[in-house]
């Protein structure tokens, strides 16, 4: 499929790098610089030196004959003109923009964005999907992860099993006998340095970051079987008013559930915007790093502290400042893939990495065969997938038997007539069956083929 990635940042390299494996046929628009020549030396793909948002530009590319068009410079603007181009001089069928200017994103103004007006099929704003990251685990103590899934009836979630857990060396199959009455499915497990899709023989053993699908109804009382006894925190302090923590401090207030919410902004302009939008939320202009202002934001009290700043280190500080005053919990922004690791080390407990959710939500749009949700894991490890099974699937009205699904591919649940169910071996897909997926990388082009219809 030809696609063309408008951007060569980070999060441009990273699609790049996962599209050409997957045997799409791409080519990297941007103008020249050290990034650019990065992807030409490194990645298989072909690269066009040009301003991305210029007809001739986006001609050299091959955009006459291009199917979807990525546009994730770091103009919001060059992103926009780039897909309006796309639609009116070449014909491009899909084009997805990253906008991170909140601005251009507010309801009132959605109806710009329709094929008359600005061509835009699939809008990214990361600082909006990050934000939702943060929320989602507030919502869900004792998780260190958590998506939902199928109509809000099912959740993704990833959480560390240590010593609060009695269920320590049974096994998966164990498990399901042990507990036949909850609808979960273990997925996979993040074990030290490996990662692996689980069988009925794999073993839970302490330190285990297990993921599994977990009806919603069912995810309280899952947690607490593996020793998660977490209560929904009271207070939390958010660190750092940009987009994010604007974002982050509304999902909150919308939500209204009774959580107590403080927020530092070090600009004293924009604390004062912060006040004027957000009601029962109270801001403290001053410094994320001074003792002083934690100490006047009772940080001691906190359930959560989410240090959300533009600026990893300053994140990471201000998440051990957090931790050594008493936060329970620490969450960090972390744009620094390379310190991920580290940091479980240090105290902080969480890092959400905006890269890796951008990148999630554009492969989502970019999937065919039904595909309604994208989440990818473990540092290229693989991608859990959510997919309509369409009539002229091949997995239409067959079992697991039947299709010999690699082992790199598992199954996790199927949502069918608003009912969850979690399959075994003869368990027969439906039309129109609701169904979630786990794939490791490297099979993710086989699977959507099996959801496309021929």
């Amino acid at each position: 499929m030809k696609t063309i990635i408008c951007g060569s940042g980070d999060v441009g390299y990273s699609i790049a790098d996962k599209l050409s494996k997957e045997n799409f046929d791409v080519t990297v628009v941007d103008e020249p610089s050290v990034k650019l020549n990065k992807i030409s030396e490194n990645l298989d793909v072909k690269v066009v030196p040009g301003i991305p948002s210029l007809p001739s530009t986006l001609m050299n590319a091959g955009a006459k004959d291009c199917e979807i068009l990525i546009a994730v410079t770091k103009s919001d603007e060059t992103n926009m003109i780039a897909c309006q181009i796309g639609h009116s001089l070449f014909k491009i069928p899909k084009k997805i923009a990253r906008i991170r200017q909140q601005d251009y994103l507010k309801g009132e103004w959605q109806k710009l964005y329709t094929k008359n007006d600005l061509p835009i099929d699939a809008i990214i704003s990361p600082e909006q999907e990050v934000a939702s990251a943060f929320h989602r685990r507030i919502i869900s103590p004792g998780t260190i992860d958590m998506v939902e899934l199928s109509d809000k009836q099912l959740k993704l979630i990833g959480f560390k099993c240590d010593n609060n857990c009695s269920h320590l060396g049974l096994t998966v199959r164990e498990l399901s006998a042990k507990f036949p009455d909850y609808l979960a499915n273990i997925l996979f497990i993040f074990r030290g340095d490996k990662k692996f899709i689980v069988n009925s023989s794999t073993k839970i053993e302490n330190n285990d970051l297990i993921y599994m699908v977990v009806e919603t109804q069912n995810l309280k009382d899952v947690l607490k079987e593996f020793g998660h006894k977490e209560l929904q925190a009271q207070k939390i302090v958010i660190i750092g008013g940009g987009n994010i923590g604007f974002s982050l401090a509304e999902l909150i207030e919308k939500n209204d559930n009774g959580i107590s919410t403080e927020l530092i902004e070090i600009d004293k302009d924009r604390s004062q915007f912060l006040a004027s939008q957000l009601n029962s939320v109270t801001i403290t202009n001053g410094d994320g790093l001074d003792n002083q202002i934690l100490d006047e934001v009772n940080i001691a009290e906190a359930g959560y502290c989410l240090a959300v700043t533009e600026d990893d280190e300053v994140n990471v500080l201000a998440s051990l400042l957090a931790k050594r005053a008493g936060t329970k919990q620490c969450m960090a922004l972390i744009n620094n893939s390379s310190y991920t690791s580290l940091l479980s080390n240090i105290g902080i407990d969480i890092t959400i990495d905006p890269k890796l959710i951008t990148i999630s939500k554009i492969l989502e749009k970019v999937r065919g065969g039904g595909i309604m949700s994208d989440y990818s894991l473990g540092d290229g490890f693989g991608e859990v997938i959510e997919a309509m099974i369409n009539k002229q699937s091949p997995l239409c009205n067959k079992n697991l038997k039947e299709l010999n699904l690699p082992k790199s591919v598992r199954i996790g649940s199927i949502l069918r007539d608003g009912k969850i169910i979690i399959p075994n071996s003869n368990t027969n897909f439906k039309e129109n069956d609701d169904v979630v997926f786990f794939a490791e990388t490297q099979y993710i082009n086989k699977l959507e083929k099996l959801l496309s219809s021929f």
